[in-house]
């Protein structure tokens, strides 16, 4: 099982083991940062009259650190910090006893990066492939195909307008095609209903689902009754796509605040489960957060592989991750609101926020490639309509891609 929530603070900002990762520790007198969606930014004062900015990431109480990456080695120095909230700019105090200065050594700068000249993936229009029947209505979803070729579509799903009180989503919508681009695709019963009583399922959300040895398994977040900051992964298991049966081993890992959106990608001789969650079990920077397995059952310690500057809790700018590998970059998606954001880098267990290369237009988005090779883009949300799916057009030059999943 996942360690008890109390180990769960951020220890490190990167995760290359070894790697020694420059920083700035900061004291704020912040009031409840979990509470509002706002960025801090502290300008920095280096060598040869540059001026860098680098966002803050909150590590509990009035503690937080900011990452310098730099290109030249030198004297740096903190100036100040800023509060970003929309259009509004407010300076925010450090106290005294901020470490503000370092000499950063020539090896631990940063590389500039490759220069970009434009996206690096970008997707078609978007058509309608299936709607829920009304009053239902859709949301963080996966597709993936039966040993018959047959494809299937699992769902968060729930009444409108969406009450939490009432209904926070205890099925998964289930829904069936022939061909991926079948419109519409065909509504099946609920595939899973929550069980509190039995198997302590209070929700069901962001379904995502991988084939191993002929075996299907799903990796769902359950939540938790009366708090977020213990959020559960669930796992389920399945032959066929058609019946599933939950794991004794369950839960597979525990975190906060709301740990949940769950993806899975094979990397070599492990898995990597990426989801979202926040620095901080009780809020802080949204993150991506990643943990490995040999088995898909028993998993690592977490690591944080992306800092957003926003802080916050509900929501936010990290959800519904996937990973796409294409030669020797990874793609990481990441869902902020009504758009994806996309990311590159060649190490799967860090991305920077610097590395943009796309924004989509699409929320809780899946990556999926067809029988043919060719890559698609889904789109869903609650307040959005049915399910949707675009033509994913990627400009990076890769003649080498890797399954979505």
């Amino acid at each position: 099982m996942f360690p008890p929530l109390t180990t769960l603070l951020l220890a490190a900002v990167f995760p290359l083991a070894g790697q020694s990762n420059p920083a700035f520790t900061i004291h704020l007198p912040t009031a409840n940062v979990s509470a509002c969606e706002a960025e801090y930014w502290a300008e920095i004062d280096g060598p040869e009259a540059q001026r860098l900015w680098s966002y803050a990431i909150y590590e509990g109480g009035d503690r937080w650190t900011v990452p310098l990456r730099a290109s030249t080695a030198g004297d740096y120095r903190l100036l100040r910090v800023e509060k970003r909230q929309g259009e509004k700019r407010e300076a925010v105090p450090l106290r005294e006893d901020s470490h503000t200065k370092m000499r950063l050594n020539a090896e631990l700068t940063r590389e500039s990066g490759e220069p970009r000249s434009g996206p690096l993936v970008e997707a078609g229009e978007f058509k309608t492939f299936f709607a829920a029947q009304e009053p239902w209505c859709l949301n963080d979803h996966t597709i993936a195909q039966d040993p018959d070729n047959v494809w299937h579509m699992f769902a968060i799903t729930h009444e409108k307008p969406f009450n939490y009180d009432k209904d926070p989503a205890t099925r998964l919508a289930h829904a069936t095609a022939k061909t991926l681009l079948q419109n519409p695709w065909d509504a099946q019963p609920p595939a899973i209903v929550a069980d509190w009583d039995k198997h302590r399922e209070f929700l069901l959300w962001a379904p995502h689902v991988v084939k191993h040895d002929g075996l299907y398994y799903m990796f769902v977040c359950v939540g938790d009754k009366g708090t977020h900051n213990a959020y559960r992964i669930h796992l389920l298991t399945s032959p066929d796509l058609k019946q599933w049966s939950r794991h004794p081993h369950n839960p597979l890992v525990i975190d906060g605040f709301d740990g949940r959106d769950p993806m899975v990608l094979r990397l070599e001789d492990r898995w990597v489960m990426y989801y979202t969650a926040n620095s901080t079990p009780d809020g802080g920077n949204h993150i991506v957060a990643a943990v490995t397995s040999e088995d898909l059952v028993h998993w690592s310690d977490r690591r944080v592989v992306f800092v957003h500057p926003r802080a916050g809790t509900y929501g936010g700018p990290t959800e519904s991750p996937f990973v796409v590998r294409r030669g020797d970059h990874y793609y990481l998606f990441v869902c902020d609101n009504l758009w994806t954001n996309v990311f590159v880098s060649r190490n799967p267990y860090h991305w920077c926020f610097q590395d943009h290369v796309g924004r989509i237009q699409a929320h809780a988005c899946e990556v999926v490639r067809d029988v043919d090779g060719k890559w698609y883009i889904t789109h869903a949300g609650w307040h959005l309509g049915p399910l949707k799916i675009a033509p994913l057009h990627w400009k990076d030059g890769s003649n080498r891609s890797d399954p979505a999943s």
